[in-house]
């Protein structure tokens, strides 16, 4: 305790002692009097202590009261202060989560729209591939016939010439003549002196 509030803890108790010899020589004085009177005094009395205590508290402990509270009062303007920079701390963060989620949200849109296109253009190079295969393909039928179709001509021409020679040499003896074989000679030999000479 400061000297002061010490000093005033000491008028308050000889104020209180002052008002117990007052209330204790009132009851005396009371005890050779009429019981008319009594209840009177007593409720008298009783007000005149509850002004006397009203008047000591405003006077010695209103200001440690007061002081009381404003502490109380700061400290609880403190904690409200603090919480509502804890409050605004928590919405910054919920804000910034907000915001990331938001940011999350957006990249996932920009990869499934990124993994679209490049699906698109796998599918469309898919398609390209094939439709270069399939044509590739074909064409390699179409040569493989047409070679098969050579191939039968040449084998069917081949057979018709064996057939005709064939055919040629069963009837040919028959009908040639001495005549004619020294024509055909004569046409093999002209044809050879007409080749260039090396």
């Amino acid at each position: 305790m400061t000297p002061a509030v010490f000093k005033n803890w000491k008028r308050v108790a000889g104020w209180t002692f002052y008002m117990v010899l007052l209330v204790t020589s009132s009851e005396t004085l009371a005890a050779d009097t009429s019981a008319n009177w009594r209840p009177t005094y007593d409720l008298v009395m009783r007000w005149l202590n509850f002004g006397i205590m009203i008047i000591l508290f405003f006077k010695y402990a209103r200001k440690p009261l007061a002081a009381f509270l404003k502490g109380k009062s700061r400290q609880i303007q403190e904690s409200i202060k603090r919480v509502e920079k804890e409050k605004e701390a928590i919405q910054t963060r919920i804000d910034e989560i907000l915001n990331e989620r938001k940011k999350g949200r957006e990249h996932l849109h920009q990869i499934r729209d990124r993994l679209i296109s490049q699906g698109e253009m796998r599918k469309q190079k898919i398609i390209d591939d094939a439709k270069k295969e399939s044509h590739l393909l074909l064409e390699s039928a179409k040569q493989k016939i047409e070679f098969e179709i050579t191939t039968a001509r040449d084998r069917l021409q081949v057979e018709m010439v064996d057939q005709a020679i064939d055919l040629a040499l069963q009837k040919l003896p028959q009908l040639m003549t001495d005549q004619d074989t020294q024509n055909s000679l004569k046409v093999y030999l002209d044809g050879l002196q007409s080749l260039p000479k090396s």
